[in-house]
């Protein structure tokens, strides 16, 4: 042996590489992701498949978006939990795993953290990308910060159906266990609302309609402390070794229960922006509420032409005025409604009245059919409305058609009335334009004191 082979050093052995961890692996192999994936995806579907309804409209977005968070993504994330928690029994490791170093509670964080953390992402980017949707179309108003809150307690609520529908797998060695959660989820979240008693405002769907109301900001912490405490108890029952410790979450969520069924309507206040009025300067003027702001000014170029038919009329309601919470349009106030611009999907769908006839027609019947204790309306109400909103196909604003619809009845006195009314309604275009103010103006004005018996003739 050589001097340079006995003084050469021995090779160090070789590192060993990072030890593998759990999030890692269940993030690129496990169910993370694609639970992830399938909350994002349902968001999407479901409230885009009903985009006309919320579309523009913050109250109803919120609505519409909490009422899918807990009747839809909570029946689904507790089934992917209980899916989670049964891949032990499923692969046939249950005794393998019960005898590693590993506790319960470690493999439990192991397998139920990147699958929470997943599913509670994906529910926030959902959320974030409704709102962003609804931005462009804005009515006007906003979120408030209790409104924010609340779909923080919603999160935390999902968190929680996905830890219960884990411990479920666990306890569960059937295939079919998902059901059982999802079907649990979904009977106490949507059966007690029609219960009508204290007991549901311990739902988190529970929120007054149409969503002209603002949340207490202790409403949602108190909703995360009775959902998640629930949950907290069952996971740390399962997995604690000193299983007196879910007594505390347990009680807290008493606690928060016990507030929520005391609380009754205080949780909720209307909305001070569905109250105040935002008129334009036209005449009669146009009221809407704050929070439609942004429909005012289509609102006068779709009423532009019965205001210039009405132009120099006496005696007619100062304001046109959106129907407001708690406060009616009564007779002699110098108001007439406006057409509803809720619930959307009708008149306005994404931030835009969808027939600007329809709604002037609308429009025109609030100020001749007023609320009378007498349903019965002049006898010359549908010759001044086709005069006030002519552009609405109907009735007799086709000549030809309206007369063919009245033979095709078969009775002559429809056939009778009918030209009648078309005559009266050429001698109402044919006035002088001031004698034509004057004589709406008395008509208008009649309907609006219900004195029908005043109104003149033609």
């Amino acid at each position: 042996m050589s001097a340079s082979t006995a003084t050469r050093p021995a090779p160090a052995p070789a590192r060993p590489g990072p030890a593998p961890r759990p999030w890692h692996s269940e993030l690129r192999r496990g169910l993370a992701p694609w639970a992830g994936a399938a909350v994002l995806l349902t968001t999407a579907l479901t409230m885009g498949s009903r985009a006309a309804e919320w579309q523009g409209d913050w109250g109803a977005t919120h609505g519409l978006l909490r009422t899918t968070t807990m009747l839809v993504l909570g029946p689904l994330v507790a089934a992917l939990g209980c899916r989670q928690g049964g891949r032990e029994s499923r692969r046939g490791a249950g005794d393998l795993l019960r005898q590693a170093v590993r506790g319960r509670a470690a493999r439990t964080s192991a397998a139920l953290a990147p699958l929470v953390a997943c599913v509670v992402a994906a529910q926030l980017l959902g959320t974030a990308g409704v709102y962003l949707a609804t931005w462009p179309y804005s009515l006007g108003g906003g979120l408030t910060r209790g409104h924010g809150l609340l779909h923080a307690a919603d999160a935390v609520l999902l968190a929680g159906l996905t830890a219960t529908g884990f411990v479920v797998g666990r306890l569960v060695r059937w295939r079919g266990a998902p059901l059982l959660p999802a079907l649990a989820c979904y009977a106490l979240f949507a059966i007690p609302a029609y219960a009508g008693t204290p007991l549901t405002r311990l739902v988190p769907t529970q929120q007054p309609w149409p969503g002209d109301e603002v949340p207490a900001l202790w409403l949602a912490p108190v909703l995360a402390v009775w959902t998640g405490g629930l949950a907290m108890a069952a996971l740390i029952g399962h997995t604690a070794r000193r299983k007196p410790l879910a007594l505390a979450p347990l009680g807290a969520a008493v606690l928060a229960g016990a507030l929520l069924v005391q609380t009754g309507d205080d949780a909720w206040r209307t909305d001070p922006r569905a109250e105040r009025l935002v008129c334009d300067a036209g005449e009669p003027r146009i009221c809407v509420t704050e929070a439609h702001r942004n429909l005012l000014a289509p609102s006068g170029e779709a009423l532009a032409g019965l205001r210039q038919r009405l132009a120099g009329a006496p005696g007619l309601p100062e304001r046109l005025v959106e129907q407001r919470p708690g406060h009616r349009v009564r007779r002699g106030s110098g108001e007439a409604r406006l057409p509803l611009f809720t619930p959307l999907g009708h008149s306005v769908v994404r931030g835009g009245l969808t027939d600007e006839a329809v709604f002037a027609w609308e429009a025109a019947g609030a100020l001749l059919a007023p609320d009378c204790p007498d349903p019965a309306g002049g006898e010359l109400d549908e010759v001044v409305w086709t005069y006030l909103a002519p552009a609405h196909q109907r009735d007799l604003n086709d000549p030809a058609e309206a007369l063919a619809r009245a033979e095709r009845s078969g009775r002559s006195e429809e056939t009778a009335a009918t030209r009648t009314a078309l005559q009266r309604l050429d001698r109402l275009r044919g006035l002088p334009e001031d004698e034509r103010a004057v004589w709406l103006g008395a008509y208008v004005s009649a309907a609006q004191r219900c004195d029908f018996a005043a109104q003149p003739t033609l």
